[in-house]
């Protein structure tokens, strides 16, 4: 899968562009817990430990772009999906 990282409080990249069918993963570096939520509710990542990757990565499958956000800490960041 492709890796966003939670450093900072920050997603990167952002905005991350994928291809469809391609996996993204969530790896926090951070000393305090983040989620992935995204906001059309098609995924939701739970708590992600502090520096370590979630463990289920999401499949992109539809094109377009989907945003998402920590539930924790307000962050934003988002994908784009291409053919």
């Amino acid at each position: 899968p492709i890796t966003v990282f939670i450093t900072n409080s920050v997603y990167s990249p952002n905005p991350l562009t994928v291809k469809a069918g391609q996996f993204v993963n969530f790896k926090n570096n951070d000393a305090i817990l983040h989620s992935a939520t995204f906001d059309n509710g098609m995924y939701e990542s739970g708590d992600i430990p502090p520096f370590s990757a979630h463990d289920v990565p999401v499949g992109m499958t539809a094109t377009g772009t989907f945003a998402f956000h920590c539930r924790m800490h307000g962050e934003k960041g988002s994908i784009v999906v291409t053919p």
